[in-house]
């Protein structure tokens, strides 16, 4: 009779997590059909410190992204060579890896970037430690002004990770994707195929569904880090 009870109640369990899951994932369809996914992601990667009218970065910080090359890490390079032209110099974090590190400053050196000027601290494994170690080595720059690039999910938790280690100029830039501005209809076009299969004009479903159910993705699992960080009493 006890057994049969624990069955029970775990089956129960199962349901009602199975409902839940099923209710979140509706919410999450729903959502992706309204622009609150791009709203969410482009508060992530907004700055929360203002930029002052004085504000000149002597140093930009790069959080370096995955392996080279790799989506993440090529757009925040094109963004920090852009804003090196004025001359400010180049921190990048990013982990150990020699190939990587390599790649990385020949992609800033084939963009007009002297390599005199670009720096690499290695060391530290998620955002809060790579940004200890490099207070713990340049910590001259803690009242510097200081440009930070990132991917824009992660603006928010890095620019309040450099607030709470006591670094007192920072600002940061989100590395956006440009959007694109050509026509995406099908209409009047010869795309061929079968004629029997309807063809799907509305770009909404083709693309914008489907971005937007993945932005979801990537500011969801960064307001749980954001939550972790704070409990942390890391930001």
């Amino acid at each position: 009779m006890e057994k049969n009870n624990t069955v029970k109640k775990i089956l129960k369990s199962v349901k009602i997590a199975c409902i839940s899951a099923g209710c979140l994932f509706f919410i999450l369809l729903i959502l992706a059909f309204t622009p609150a996914p791009f709203y969410m992601y482009y508060h992530l990667g907004t700055s929360p410190n203002r930029m002052t009218a004085s504000f000149f970065p002597e140093h930009i910080v790069m959080l370096g992204g995955a392996s080279m090359p790799s989506q993440s890490n090529l757009i925040r390079l094109y963004y920090t060579a852009g804003f090196a032209q004025a001359g400010a110099k180049i921190i990048i974090l990013h982990p150990q890896d020699s190939l990587c590190q390599w790649a990385m400053a020949q992609e800033l050196i084939t963009k007009g970037i002297d390599s005199n000027r670009i720096t690499f601290i290695t060391e530290g494994s998620n955002t809060h430690s790579q940004i200890l170690h490099l207070k713990h080595e340049k910590p001259e720059l803690l009242h510097q002004d200081l440009l930070v690039i990132t991917s824009p999910e992660y603006l928010t938790r890095t620019v309040k990770c450099f607030n709470k280690l006591g670094f007192t100029s920072v600002y940061g830039q989100g590395a956006f994707e440009a959007t694109v501005d050509f026509d995406l209809s099908l209409k009047g076009k010869k795309v061929e195929g079968n004629k029997r299969v309807p063809m799907i004009e509305n770009t909404n479903l083709r693309y914008t569904f489907w971005n937007y159910l993945k932005l979801e993705i990537d500011c969801f699992r960064e307001y749980v880090a954001l939550g972790y960080y704070k409990f942390k009493g890391w930001i």
